[in-house]
């Protein structure tokens, strides 16, 4: 029998799924010829918008040491622009529109009035503790439209990456960047409208926003990718995976409209290299949807060759190799600013009525709380709260004291959602004729990834000609000078009557070859904390010294996760951590409840 001839026997490698996917290594080997982008300019100033992934590309850019343009205006966020995420193109047109006197656009819409502050609902995550004026706002929302135009006369590349199809606007078809009531504002049923874009309003938007941006920089590159995160939830009457292969179906469709007929268009694979099947997948987190610092190196990876290529030093032969020098670890101070990463915290908070009866057992703090909520949860253990703010939000305070609320956060505007849930909790109970039944479980003032860090610069600024020995009092000292506000918190909440646990962070540093050396600092840190405490007859829970005296075998409770530069998280333990200081928490508070 003859070998029979078709289109397809001499095709490259590239083109056949086993030869050019299935024999890929995800995560240790790069893609060869995965893309055909050609930048016009070496060295390129870049500039990125977009979802939260977004921010990831510009991190990393930043991290290589590329040209990358961040706002003067917005620092708190890894951004180019001064106004977050963007997840659809008709919400950066807004910005444009904004300026534009042609456009007739109300440059005072979409504000919020609430106890004498005035909310941007354009930029619910900027300004997250809103104006004293509505002039000083339409001002700071002006200023961002007019930096955007400045950033982009003086951009060679912009990266803009897809996040959603689905959206809200009001009876004046303005849209939002996140339905009102969810990060700031307050939701109007009457008022405010869900819109699912088709494809033929994402490709209309795109256009126009090839004209815009050609008219302020004609010879301006665009790269388009589409977001690999996740629906959060969706407003449509499909299921959440169906609905969300649905609004990425149309994105990427519409992506590539725009590369196939014009010639500043171009696309990168971002979601791509996210979605593809793969064994043991690393690149997302255990909820499905959050994208992991390993992955976002993966597919950035691939981007640097881009950019290299365009330098002309690289080539696809020694692609992977050059992969294989791309680190970067990230930390509570290198969070990625994400909207949608706080949409699951509020659900879970809210879904207590406020009229509903008080909860007797709630919990503030960073990560570590989240996880322990989650830890309660199955064992079906009634309680209020969780993660607030990042444990960098805490350390480095990003928060403002109150009288009246004991303290606001200001890392993000979902962080005080989160926390007013908390507040309202602890409300109910100071409405209550003492002795409270309250119990509060907080971590606050620990932090000691961040915190021990900063003990040691301030020892370093306190003693300049060293010290000999460090003691008790030292610490004390720190925690004077650098921690009395996160102190005076749980000061005040004891003082008012709620009955306050202190806990630990989790003892895992002594088990990693890069983390071993702190672990005496560590340890010296919580003896302080439990000193302190105690004297203010306040309850601390040791947990790691708890854990060294019980546990016969902590390997099995170490934390998986594994940086890109293989840097290990020591930080936080498995759920099986979780799982036992929930249990070790509940018979603590059940022994103080009946003492």
């Amino acid at each position: 029998m003859q070998n029979s001839k078709t289109p397809y026997n001499n095709r490259d490698e590239i083109f056949f799924w086993r030869s050019a996917v299935a024999s890929i290594k995800l995560g240790q080997q790069t893609f060869d010829k995965l893309t055909q982008i050609r930048l016009r300019t070496e060295n390129p100033k870049i500039s990125s918008v977009g979802s939260c992934f977004a921010q990831h590309v510009g991190r990393w850019l930043n991290k290589q040491g590329y040209s990358f343009h961040q706002s003067t205006i917005e620092t708190s966020q890894v951004s180019s622009f001064a106004f977050g995420n963007i997840y659809t193109p008709r919400c950066f047109l807004q910005w444009f529109d904004i300026i534009d006197e042609n456009k007739g656009f109300d440059a005072e819409c979409a504000i919020h009035f609430e106890k004498n502050r005035y909310y941007d609902l354009l930029r619910p995550s900027i300004y997250p503790n809103g104006f004293d004026r509505k002039e000083d706002l339409v001002e700071a929302r002006v200023l961002a439209a007019k930096e955007m135009y400045q950033t982009l006369k003086n951009t060679d590349l912009l990266i803009f990456t897809l996040g959603l199809t689905e959206s809200w606007k009001d009876q004046n078809n303005v849209f939002y960047p996140s339905c009102p009531g969810v990060i700031s504002g307050e939701f109007n049923e009457t008022k405010y409208l869900f819109h699912n874009f088709t494809y033929d309003e994402i490709c209309s938007d795109l256009q126009q926003l090839k004209s815009r941006l050609t008219s302020i920089n004609p010879k301006i590159n665009i790269i388009l990718t589409v977001s690999p995160v996740p629906l959060t939830a969706t407003m449509t009457n499909k299921h959440i995976l169906v609905a969300n292969q649905h609004s990425k179906s149309l994105l990427r469709t519409a992506a590539s409209f725009m590369c196939d007929n014009y010639d500043n268009f171009e696309y990168f694979p971002s979601f791509e290299l996210i979605t593809a099947p793969s064994d043991n997948d690393f690149r997302f987190e255990t909820n499905r949807r959050t994208v992991t610092p390993e992955a976002v190196n993966y597919v950035m990876g691939h981007f640097g060759s881009v950019l290299q290529r365009a330098e002309g030093h690289i080539s696809n032969a020694n692609l992977n190799n050059e992969f294989s020098g791309v680190t970067q670890k990230t930390t509570d101070t290198e969070e990625v600013e994400c909207d949608e990463e706080f949409l699951e915290s509020v659900k879970k908070l809210t879904e207590h009525s406020l009229d509903e009866p008080r909860i007797d057992l709630t919990l503030f703090g960073d990560s570590h709380m989240g996880k322990l909520s989650t830890a309660f949860d199955k064992i079906n253990m009634t309680h209020c709260g969780g993660m607030v703010m990042n444990g960098s939000g805490f350390s480095q305070k990003k928060f403002s004291l109150c009288d009246t609320e004991y303290f606001v956060p200001l890392e993000n505007a979902m962080s005080r959602k989160l926390w007013s849930v908390i507040f309202s909790n602890l409300s109910r109970h100071e409405q209550q004729s003492p002795p409270l039944t309250s119990t509060i479980i907080t971590n606050l003032g620990l932090q000691t990834h961040q915190n021990v860090s900063r003990f040691t610069t301030w020892l370093q600024n306190s003693y300049p000609q060293g010290i000999a020995e460090i003691t008790l009092k030292e610490f004390v000292d720190y925690f004077y000078d650098d921690l009395t506000e996160q102190l005076s918190i749980i000061l005040k909440l004891h003082e008012n009557g709620h009955k306050v646990v202190v806990v630990s962070d989790p003892p895992f540093s002594q088990y990693f070859e890069e983390s071993k050396g702190m672990k005496n600092i560590i340890y010296a840190y919580f003896n302080a904390m439990e000193y302190i405490w105690t004297e203010f007859g306040i309850t601390f829970f040791n947990a790691a010294r708890a854990f060294d005296e019980e546990i016969t075998d902590p390997e099995n409770y170490l934390s998986t996760v594994k940086y890109a530069d293989n840097q290990h998280d020591w930080i936080h333990g498995n759920e099986k951590y979780y799982a036992w200081l929930a249990d070790k928490l509940s018979t603590l508070i059940k022994q103080e409840t009946e003492a």
